[in-house]
Protein backbone atom coordinates (compact mmCIF):
# COMPACT_ATOMS: atom_id res chain seq x y z
CA UNK A 1 0.00 0.00 0.00
CA UNK A 2 2.85 2.24 1.35
CA UNK A 3 4.35 1.81 -2.12
CA UNK A 4 1.17 2.31 -4.03
CA UNK A 5 0.95 5.68 -2.28
CA UNK A 6 4.57 6.60 -3.29
CA UNK A 7 3.82 6.02 -6.63
CA UNK A 8 0.48 7.91 -6.94
CA UNK A 9 2.55 11.12 -5.44
CA UNK A 10 5.33 10.54 -8.02
CA UNK A 11 2.91 10.59 -10.81
CA UNK A 12 0.95 13.59 -9.76
CA UNK A 13 3.86 15.24 -9.16
CA UNK A 14 5.00 14.40 -12.60
CA UNK A 15 1.75 15.55 -14.25
CA UNK A 16 1.65 19.12 -12.29
CA UNK A 17 5.22 19.58 -13.27
CA UNK A 18 4.13 18.92 -16.97
CA UNK A 19 1.39 21.36 -17.12
CA UNK A 20 2.78 23.94 -15.73
CA UNK A 21 5.77 23.70 -18.13
CA UNK A 22 3.58 23.54 -21.18
CA UNK A 23 1.48 26.42 -19.28
CA UNK A 24 4.89 28.04 -19.60
CA UNK A 25 5.52 27.80 -22.74
CA UNK A 26 2.16 29.67 -23.86
CA UNK A 27 3.11 32.73 -22.06
CA UNK A 28 3.31 36.18 -24.54
CA UNK A 29 5.24 39.02 -23.62
CA UNK A 30 2.78 41.37 -22.77
CA UNK A 31 3.82 44.52 -25.44
CA UNK A 32 3.29 41.82 -27.98
CA UNK A 33 -0.23 41.11 -26.91
CA UNK A 34 -0.96 44.87 -26.57
CA UNK A 35 0.47 45.62 -29.59
CA UNK A 36 2.63 48.11 -28.00
CA UNK A 37 6.01 45.92 -29.47
CA UNK A 38 4.20 46.77 -32.88
CA UNK A 39 3.84 50.46 -32.70
CA UNK A 40 7.52 50.59 -31.30
CA UNK A 41 8.35 48.91 -34.15
CA UNK A 42 6.52 50.41 -37.24
CA UNK A 43 7.39 54.12 -35.32
CA UNK A 44 10.95 53.17 -35.52
CA UNK A 45 11.63 51.23 -38.90
CA UNK A 46 9.74 54.65 -40.21
CA UNK A 47 12.16 56.78 -38.58
CA UNK A 48 14.89 54.82 -39.89
CA UNK A 49 13.48 54.84 -43.66
CA UNK A 50 13.07 58.35 -43.56
CA UNK A 51 16.74 58.63 -42.83
CA UNK A 52 17.35 57.31 -45.98
CA UNK A 53 20.64 55.72 -45.04
CA UNK A 54 21.55 53.10 -47.43
CA UNK A 55 25.62 53.41 -46.57
CA UNK A 56 26.61 52.33 -43.01
CA UNK A 57 29.04 50.60 -41.27
CA UNK A 58 27.97 48.68 -37.27
CA UNK A 59 29.40 46.33 -34.89
CA UNK A 60 27.34 43.67 -34.16
CA UNK A 61 27.60 41.35 -31.09
CA UNK A 62 24.65 38.40 -30.37
CA UNK A 63 25.01 37.22 -26.78
CA UNK A 64 23.29 33.22 -26.62
CA UNK A 65 24.13 30.05 -26.39
CA UNK A 66 25.32 29.66 -29.00
CA UNK A 67 28.14 28.13 -31.89
CA UNK A 68 30.12 30.93 -34.36
CA UNK A 69 31.46 33.99 -33.24
CA UNK A 70 29.65 36.76 -31.26
CA UNK A 71 31.14 40.34 -32.81
CA UNK A 72 31.16 40.84 -36.40
CA UNK A 73 31.67 44.81 -38.05
CA UNK A 74 29.60 44.86 -40.77
CA UNK A 75 29.60 47.16 -43.92
CA UNK A 76 27.05 48.02 -45.85
CA UNK A 77 26.80 49.95 -49.45
CA UNK A 78 23.44 50.28 -51.25
CA UNK A 79 21.35 48.75 -48.38
CA UNK A 80 23.21 45.44 -49.02
CA UNK A 81 25.67 43.68 -46.66
CA UNK A 82 29.09 43.57 -48.45
CA UNK A 83 31.70 43.16 -45.71
CA UNK A 84 31.16 40.89 -42.46
CA UNK A 85 34.53 40.50 -40.33
CA UNK A 86 34.05 37.25 -38.32
CA UNK A 87 33.60 33.87 -40.44
CA UNK A 88 30.66 32.30 -40.25
CA UNK A 89 28.23 34.36 -39.17
CA UNK A 90 25.00 33.39 -38.33
CA UNK A 91 23.23 36.63 -37.33
CA UNK A 92 21.70 39.66 -39.28
CA UNK A 93 24.18 41.15 -41.62
CA UNK A 94 22.50 44.43 -41.98
CA UNK A 95 19.71 46.84 -40.03
CA UNK A 96 17.22 45.79 -42.08
CA UNK A 97 17.91 42.19 -41.01
CA UNK A 98 17.56 43.38 -37.32
CA UNK A 99 14.21 44.50 -38.19
CA UNK A 100 13.18 41.33 -39.51
CA UNK A 101 14.43 39.59 -36.10
CA UNK A 102 12.30 41.85 -34.23
CA UNK A 103 9.05 41.49 -36.28
CA UNK A 104 9.53 37.46 -36.33
CA UNK A 105 9.41 37.66 -32.36
CA UNK A 106 6.25 39.89 -32.92
CA UNK A 107 4.84 37.02 -35.31
CA UNK A 108 5.73 34.26 -33.17
CA UNK A 109 5.13 36.18 -29.95
CA UNK A 110 7.90 35.38 -27.88
CA UNK A 111 7.52 34.97 -24.41
CA UNK A 112 9.75 38.15 -23.85
CA UNK A 113 10.99 40.92 -26.00
CA UNK A 114 12.80 43.71 -25.00
CA UNK A 115 13.90 46.27 -28.14
CA UNK A 116 16.03 49.65 -27.21
CA UNK A 117 15.81 52.05 -30.62
CA UNK A 118 18.12 54.44 -31.72
CA UNK A 119 16.22 57.46 -30.77
CA UNK A 120 18.07 59.64 -33.65
CA UNK A 121 18.03 57.07 -36.56
CA UNK A 122 15.63 54.49 -35.34
CA UNK A 123 17.69 51.61 -36.06
CA UNK A 124 17.57 48.19 -33.42
CA UNK A 125 20.44 49.09 -31.07
CA UNK A 126 20.02 45.84 -28.90
CA UNK A 127 17.38 43.36 -28.90
CA UNK A 128 16.83 40.72 -26.69
CA UNK A 129 14.42 37.73 -27.04
CA UNK A 130 13.06 34.83 -24.98
CA UNK A 131 11.24 32.71 -27.18
CA UNK A 132 10.01 30.67 -24.70
CA UNK A 133 9.26 31.22 -20.79
CA UNK A 134 10.36 27.51 -19.90
CA UNK A 135 13.31 26.59 -22.03
CA UNK A 136 16.61 26.85 -21.36
CA UNK A 137 18.73 28.48 -23.40
CA UNK A 138 16.63 30.15 -25.99
CA UNK A 139 17.30 33.59 -25.43
CA UNK A 140 19.39 35.86 -27.27
CA UNK A 141 20.64 39.59 -27.30
CA UNK A 142 22.15 41.62 -30.24
CA UNK A 143 23.60 44.58 -29.43
CA UNK A 144 24.52 47.41 -32.46
CA UNK A 145 27.67 49.51 -31.49
CA UNK A 146 30.07 52.05 -33.04
CA UNK A 147 27.28 52.65 -36.09
CA UNK A 148 28.69 54.89 -38.62
CA UNK A 149 26.68 56.19 -41.55
CA UNK A 150 29.49 56.37 -44.74
CA UNK A 151 29.82 58.25 -47.93
CA UNK A 152 28.33 57.28 -51.24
Amino acid sequence: MKRLLISVVFLLCGLTTGTALAAGQNQVDPDITSGKAARKFINARALWQAKHIRNYRMTITASCFCAGPPTAKVTVRNGKPVRVSAKPWYWPRSVTGLFGVVAKAIVDEAASLDVRYSARLGYPKRISIDSIAMAVDDEITYRVTGFKRLGS
